[in-house]
């Protein structure tokens, strides 16, 4: 047990001596770009190298790390494999821009962090033991022996497949981000770069390197987390107690937020913004009429301009207007619809943290509870967290594992919560109120990068930067917390390494859950069932290597919205395995046709949901939200219609088609 403690300690003292080396080059007047790549490359290198320790070609120890993991090391490793990209990056943005209860149509924050956490308690009560008293490798290995099916088996890795690929493709797609963001690299090139460590980590050995990895990881993720938070609170409020110092903020926060709600400037703004909802809402009805309009006004423009040698910088923008260009109007529709959209959002936002008073049910609290509950079941039933129950040495040190990994992402979400309160506090003070020639050194460097995190535009015409004028993009300001609190750009190296290790990690996870169901679950199950445990291991390395590659590809295609996928993630997760695993180990006449109908149509109400709610489809098949949404509820709280109804079906398959099928023993 201490050899395993002495890992725990070396990446703690590993990552703050690293810190104070890259603290002592920043005085020293290393660039910022230098201190950044080294903390990535670093990260890096260390995971890949603890892969190559602990590489291996024994079964046992390929796929469940030899059934051996003590509780606490268990539980970093499932904390780990769960804190994604997307909340480890995401939610401090999501907190400030939505507030913690949203804006009485869409959830806030809250819901998320009270749904993730949710579902571990959930797992530690109702599967964590089960799982582990199975034996088996996988979640669909699982449910083939509980019912005695192949075809269970098969059904179980479809669904652990697709879930697992969506939510491994965000994961991708948040390296590429982080590390080209930080790094100078070009977005493939960031992806590829991380790729590289992702597989050196789980090809060489497994879960096995996978565990030992993580637990490192997650040393890294919450050191950066609290000590990032730490020295916000110092710089913000003189000392370092991040708990008083979040609590100061919002006593600010809702102060100057009343303020400004009451502002004549504020109120024209707003209402400069609802004119123009309603000149787009028009153009949306009557598109051709609409481009016929704006390009002769664009014609008018672009003339006078040329005609007095105006800018060329102000003709180009003229120009780039999609009214102007010779595009289809189904793609004018669609760039309308998205500035619709976004004034819609922002017009929304909470000022302050107060929340919005409403009494009731109303649209937001119906978001907000679906949510939650997606979430929570969909935590709970994640396969690459389920199978953390097979690496822990008993059912009894499972359950513990549990709650190990609750304390740590407890840990990291109050510290991102808090963090939240107090850039949004930054904001409020510094940026609201500022003239537009005279913005804080941060909001330029914000407004400069090469991913534009911070947009202004002047509705009212003013020339004073509004609340409603700020568009923050939420995904990624987490890195931006030193620039604007005007801390060491160490500390962005420190964050970068926890939001990349936090993607490493899950990912690692993701990428074993989807190769050990092509490989053990289908391939094997049907193909080759006799085939020696050396060659399922190279089989699966292979496969693993293949998933990564081409998961890379689609994330190198831009084609998520993080925080809106991974929420898309759990509700698939919890509608296909929930209802089945629910039943199957807590309801002795649960059935083979039970198991059946409880996954596929949990499975299908969701992916209907999910992709008939897309904005993408509802432009393409000519829908509104209004038309494709079931009691006005987000498309990634599908989880809502898909538990009950697996759960419903599942009973009543079991009822009518009573044969359990015979459970098979442990090979």
């Amino acid at each position: 047990m201490f050899k395993r403690w002495r890992l725990v300690l070396v990446g703690l003292l590993g990552l703050w001596v690293l810190t104070i080396v890259l603290w002592l080059a920043d005085l020293l007047g290393a660039s910022k770009g230098l201190i950044n790549g080294f903390f990535l490359v670093v990260s890096v290198i260390g995971y890949a190298l603890i892969g190559l320790f602990c590489r291996t070609t024994q079964a046992d120890e390929y796929y469940v790390a030899g059934r051996r993991i003590a509780a606490p090391f268990n539980g970093m490793a499932t904390a780990a494999d769960w804190i994604s990209a997307a909340s480890f990056i995401g939610l401090t943005g999501l907190l400030l821009s939505d507030g913690y209860v949203g804006d009485g149509l869409k959830a806030g924050g809250l819901a998320y962090v009270l749904g993730w956490t949710g579902g571990f308690c959930l797992l530690g009560a109702l599967f964590a033991r089960k799982i582990n008293q199975s034996q088996a490798i996988t979640i669909p290995e699982l449910l083939g022996r509980l019912f005695g099916s192949a075809t269970v088996r098969w059904l179980g890795a479809v669904g652990a497949i697709l879930c697992s690929s969506v939510y491994l493709v965000a994961q991708i797609y948040g390296i590429g981000l982080v590390a080209s963001m930080l790094s100078g690299l070009t977005f493939e090139l960031g992806v590829f770069m991380a790729l590289g460590g992702i597989l050196l980590c789980s090809f060489l050995g497994g879960m096995r390197a996978v565990t030992w990895t993580q637990v490192v990881q997650c040393v890294v993720i919450v050191a950066a987390m609290v000590a990032v938070c730490a020295a916000v609170a110092w710089r913000s409020h003189g000392h370092p107690v991040i708990p008083l110092a979040a609590a100061q903020s919002m006593q600010e926060v809702n102060s100057r937020a009343a303020i400004i709600q009451a502002d004549p400037a504020e109120i024209s703004t707003r209402n400069a913004m609802e004119s123009r909802l309603l000149e787009l809402e028009l153009k949306i009805a009557d598109p051709l009429t609409a481009r016929q309009i704006e390009r002769h006004s664009l014609s008018i423009q672009i003339n006078k301009l040329k005609a007095e040698n105006g800018p060329l910088r102000d003709i180009h923008k003229l120009e780039s207007n999609p009214a102007w260009r010779d595009i289809g109007v189904e793609r004018m529709v669609e760039a309308w619809s998205q500035e619709r959209d976004e004034i819609l959002r922002s017009l929304r936002r909470p000022v302050g943290f107060q929340g919005v008073q409403a009494s009731g049910w109303n649209q937001g609290l119906g978001n907000t509870l679906a949510l939650v509950f997606s979430l929570m079941v969909g935590s709970a039933a994640l396969p690459h967290i389920l199978v953390r129950s097979y690496t822990a040495s008993s059912p009894a040190e499972a359950e513990k594992s549990v709650a190990w990994a609750l304390l740590f992402i407890v840990a990291v979400y109050l510290c991102a919560s808090a963090l939240a309160v107090m850039l949004k506090d930054s904001v409020l003070t510094e940026l609201v109120g500022a003239s537009l020639h005279q913005l804080p050194d941060w909001a330029d460097k914000l407004k400069l990068r090469k991913l534009a995190l911070l947009t202004i535009n002047d509705w009212n015409g003013d020339g004073i930067v509004q609340f409603g004028d700020i568009r923050l993009v939420n995904d990624f300001l987490v890195l931006a917390v030193p620039d604007i609190l005007r801390i060491s750009p160490v500390f962005t190296g420190l964050i970068a390494a926890g939001a990349l290790a936090a993607a490493l990690s899950t990912a690692d996870g993701l990428l074993l859950t989807i190769s050990n169901a092509l490989s053990h679950d289908l391939y094997f199950q049907s193909v080759d069932p006799q085939a020696s445990p050396v060659r399922r291991v190279m089989l699966s390395k292979i496969l693993l290597m293949l998933v990564a590659l081409v998961a890379a590809w689609i994330a190198t295609q831009r084609p998520v919205d993080i925080l809106f996928w991974v929420a898309c993630a759990f509700s698939l997760a919890g509608s296909t395995f929930f209802p089945v695993l629910l039943l199957g180990l807590h309801w002795n006449r649960m059935s083979r046709a039970g198991a059946v109908l409880a996954m596929g149509s949990g499975l299908m109400i969701s992916l209907y949901y999910i992709f008939t709610n897309h904005p993408w489809v509802q432009l393409k098949l000519n829908l509104s939200v209004h038309q494709t949404s079931w009691f006005g509820l987000e498309a990634f709280s599908a989880g809502v219609f898909g538990v009950p109804t697996g759960l419903a079906l599942g009973v009543i398959g079991s009822l009518l088609w009573p044969h359990r099928g015979s459970p098979v023993k442990p090979l």
